[in-house]
């Protein structure tokens, strides 16, 4: 039996496919269309890219959190920059993991990881929705138990 996910909120830039891996997560699917505003797919909470891309929204994903077990930071595995302000991790008082997405695209995967790693996640997972055991471990990683 498979478990439940976890409560989890996923943030990045516009078009770093957060919606595509919230409805492959919850329904094996990577169809998407762009979110306009704060969502749930299941038990994803999807947040526009303009939030993390504009400052002035830094408080709607961080109220948004409070419903969150797990904070996913998406960065692109061909990103140039992190979108991530240094240590932004901290905001959060739960777990943040880093995800690098569209690692099938090609890309600097180095570069993602250290710009996931200067935004103080805690743990980085390679995934692309096309690869359905990278989504399996990201899935089983925010599934399982944590203590309090």
């Amino acid at each position: 039996m498979e478990q439940a996910l976890k409560t989890v909120i996923m943030v990045g830039r516009t078009e770093v496919g957060k919606t595509t891996l919230a409805n492959t997560l919850m329904y094996g699917s990577p169809e998407a269309l762009k979110t306009q505003s704060i969502g749930r797919i299941g038990s994803i909470i999807d947040t526009p890219g303009e939030f993390i891309e504009n400052p002035i929204y830094y408080r709607a994903i961080l109220l948004s959190a409070y419903d969150a077990d797990v904070v996913l930071f998406l960065n692109e595995a061909n990103e140039s920059e992190s979108i991530f302000p240094p240590n932004f991790a901290a905001s959060f008082n739960r777990e943040v993991i880093g995800v690098i997405t569209k690692i099938d695209l090609g890309g600097d995967v180095t570069r993602a990881r250290k710009n996931l790693q200067a935004a103080g996640v805690s743990q980085i997972f390679e995934i692309s929705v096309h690869d359905a055991e990278s989504v399996q471990r990201l899935r089983d990683y925010i599934s399982r138990e944590r203590p309090l």
